[in-house]
């Protein structure tokens, strides 16, 4: 099972993730793309709450993590504290900072960013950022990655990897999927 997981704001018409959704539908994949609770004031225990309960409904089928920007931090929490006896992987793509100071988001932080919760995964996760996201500086990436001791990869000039930054059509999510065994070549 796939969980697609958005960040604030979610993710509106044309995002990357909307179109990796209809992908897998089309597909015949099983994924879950939950519209999460009051994406304009995101509260992390009630986001924990409904990924949980997609996780549940996975019913024992290890769960595969796509996350974008704030959702990336739902995920770190989500593993940090349920652990990951159900999760395959994850693919986290552009988090912002750790240390951003956006009152809307506070709850999320300061993310666990525990290297044990995620050791179960590691190897089959990944960090995706650019070298100029206006929510990360790619030395922050960098860390972020090493902490969680997952890969890391930069996408040079694409911003915060969103609409705005041109990414509506993206092979990378669905190509990383293949290669970890969610999806089928």
């Amino acid at each position: 099972m796939i969980v697609i997981v958005y960040g604030y704001e979610g993710s509106g018409h044309g995002h990357w993730q909307r179109r990796l959704a209809a992908e897998l539908q089309e597909r015949g994949a099983p994924f879950e793309f939950p519209e999460l609770s009051d994406p304009l004031a995101p509260q992390k225990d009630q986001w924990l709450s409904e990924l949980d309960e997609c996780v549940h409904r996975a019913s024992g089928s290890p769960v595969t993590f796509v996350a974008h920007s704030l959702g990336c931090w739902a995920v770190d929490h989500f593993l940090a504290e349920r652990g990951a006896n159900d999760a395959h992987a994850a693919l986290l793509v552009a988090p912002p900072s750790p240390y951003l100071l956006f009152e809307a988001v506070q709850t999320f932080m300061p993310p666990p960013m525990s290297k044990d919760a995620w050791a179960p995964i590691a190897e089959r996760s990944v960090l995706v950022g650019s070298d100029n996201d206006d929510y990360a500086g790619s030395d922050e990436h960098v860390d972020i990655a090493a902490t969680l001791g997952i890969a890391h990869r930069v996408v040079p000039g694409a911003a915060h990897l969103n609409t705005d930054a041109g990414y509506g059509p993206w092979p990378l999510p669905l190509e990383w999927l293949q290669g970890v065994g969610a999806v089928s070549a």
